[in-house]
């Protein structure tokens, strides 16, 4: 993904680390067993950073994930 990369809103994305984190190094507060998340922002902001939530029979939560620390796809289990 590109910082440029607009049209994010509601795509579906891998976190391609365990430990993702925001700009500050701040560890995002995400499950560690969840991998697959979907993105709420249309395109990463000022920070680098986009605002995800979690995805299927995961606890609801959101976070700010650097925009480099997530890989989308179309569809969950095909990057």
């Amino acid at each position: 993904m590109r910082a440029t990369e607009t049209g994010l809103s509601g795509r579906p994305a891998r976190l391609l680390t365990s430990e993702p984190t925001d700009d500050a190094g701040w560890p995002a507060d995400l499950p560690a067993d969840v991998p697959d998340v979907v993105i709420v922002e249309d395109t990463p902001g000022p920070t680098a950073t986009l605002k995800v939530r979690t995805s299927g029979n995961a606890a609801p939560r959101t976070a700010r994930v650097r925009f480099d620390q997530l890989a989308v796809h179309d569809t969950f289990g095909e990057l």
